[in-house]
């Protein structure tokens, strides 16, 4: 099985990251660092390969390294919590999980800790050490710091110099019990690296990197892997993961049946972590819709809620956002539709009447611009309809992602609509405003948009069947 096709977005300071995705089912995006080549994983065996088999894997090289910008660009943890966070935007998908894999799960964390709303939940395999001095964890700090100065070391005369001495006793330190073949397959693996450079970099930024505080906030449900341990070796990596369980409150280990912590193709764990995960994140039978169900879906968004929380505050702007919520749900929940769920300060919805889905955008917005303590406060909304994939609790695909598309280009206190959703309110009383054509981010051809004119639905009884202005 071929590598799936590279595509690019951009991040918010302008750079661009090529990512690759493939299988379906609910998204998993991983961030590795810049370990491993986009390319590798896919082939029968490969944990990319196998894990597609159960969900949407959406993988990403990071900038500074492989096909994403590389000339003039190095990025620090932090920056790469940004490529990651552009790609999940470029996704389209509202919520997503996580998995950080090594050194690529600093990334994982920050971004996750940026947008907890953005993330269903966060699985790191072989969390690497963080902490600054490390004084909570298990490894002492002169340890800590020769252990980094001997594995950069290593690495410049394995991979710089091509010394097979130093290859081969950084592979000895990274898989101490590794037999003979995977430590060949490791060192293949690793001659695909995408920059070396980049890794010294990071290296030197685990030493001084400390999330221990903003760990002890983690609220999403988190899995950690480590390997096993050999008797009387207590490895780093398990460890390391142990230390990090102890910090995520509710976090969950599982340990791997094999020493060998690297995922070469064909390696045991790879299917120990399979099956954890689509245990963990959940993996129902994936229905298509196709010729059985057309839904109109919502989507809604507060407009500037952070600017309501320097605003407000943090109390006053939760319990603002928590009486919208209310109100949204009750809109849904009166005119027949089904809460799908609540994200941040948005939700996800679906009708099976477009009609409905339209009344009940309507009753939001007029509602809260009738409310004294809302008039301030502005929701967009966007709808969209179609054959969505409805898997477990949760809906995917083309269509979830174009409704959240459109909601995304809409402004506070507006109603924004797919043709295909104006279509279907031919004979109805609603009144609209045409707003052209537009690309939306991930479709290939062109959407015709509409906004809903609300104020005049709710304060005129005279019908003007499907209009377009």
């Amino acid at each position: 099985m071929s590598a799936p096709p590279v595509q690019y977005t951009r991040t918010e300071d302008d750079v661009d990251i090529a990512w690759v995705e493939r299988g379906v089912g609910k998204p998993l995006v991983v961030s590795t660092g810049p370990m491993l080549p986009l390319n590798l994983g896919w082939e029968p065996g490969g944990v990319w390969e196998r894990l597609s088999r159960s969900f949407r894997v959406v993988r990403f090289d990071p900038r500074g390294c492989g096909l994403s910008e590389r000339d003039g660009v190095f990025g620090s943890f932090h920056d790469e919590a940004m490529d990651l966070a552009a790609v999940v935007n470029e996704m389209g998908e509202p919520r997503v999980a996580l998995m950080g894999h090594y050194i690529g799960t600093p990334a994982a964390v920050i971004a996750m800790l940026n947008e907890p709303e953005r993330y269903t939940h966060l699985f790191l395999h072989l969390p690497i050490p963080m902490g600054g001095d490390r004084s909570g964890m298990t490894q002492h700090s002169e340890v800590s710091d020769l252990i980094d100065k001997t594995v950069e070391n290593l690495l410049r005369l394995g991979w710089q110099h091509h010394d097979e001495a130093a290859r081969r006793a950084l592979l000895t330190m990274i898989a101490p019990s590794a037999d003979e073949e995977t430590l060949r397959n490791l060192s293949q693996m690793m001659h695909h690296y995408p920059s070396m450079n980049r890794l010294f970099g990071l290296v030197r930024e685990m030493r001084d990197l400390d999330l221990r505080k903003e760990l002890r906030d983690v609220e999403i449900p988190t899995l950690i892997s480590i390997p096993s341990e050999e008797e009387g070796f207590d490895g780093g990596y398990s460890s390391m993961g142990r230390d990090w369980a102890r910090i995520i409150r509710g976090a969950r280990l599982i340990v791997a049946t094999d020493h060998t912590p690297v995922l070469v193709d064909n390696a045991p764990t790879i299917s120990q972590i399979a099956d954890a995960l689509e245990d963990f994140i959940g993996v129902g039978e994936a229905i298509r819709t196709a010729g059985e169900a057309t839904r109109t879906i919502l989507f809604t968004d507060i407009e500037g809620s952070t600017s309501m929380v320097d605003r407000l505050g943090d109390d006053e702007a939760r319990a603002v956002t928590r009486e919208i919520e209310q109100l949204t749900h009750t809109a849904i929940r009166e005119h027949q539709g089904v809460l799908v769920k609540t994200m941040g300060d948005g939700v996800l919805a679906w009708f099976a009447a477009a009609s409905s889905a339209v009344e009940a955008a309507v009753q939001i917005q007029s509602q809260l611009a009738t409310h004294e303590r809302y008039s301030d406060i502005y929701v967009r909304i966007g709808l969209s309809a179609g054959e969505p994939i409805a898997e477990s609790d949760d809906l995917y695909g083309a269509t979830v992602n174009q409704a959240a598309r459109i909601m995304s280009m809409a402004q506070g206190g507006q109603i924004l609509v797919s043709d295909l959703v104006r279509g279907l309110l031919q004979g109805r009383k609603f009144h609209f405003e045409d707003r052209g054509n537009h690309q939306l981010r991930g479709f290939r051809d062109s959407i015709h948009i509409f906004s809903v004119d609300w104020q005049r639905a709710t304060g005129d009884s005279t019908p003007l069947e499907g209009t377009a202005r």
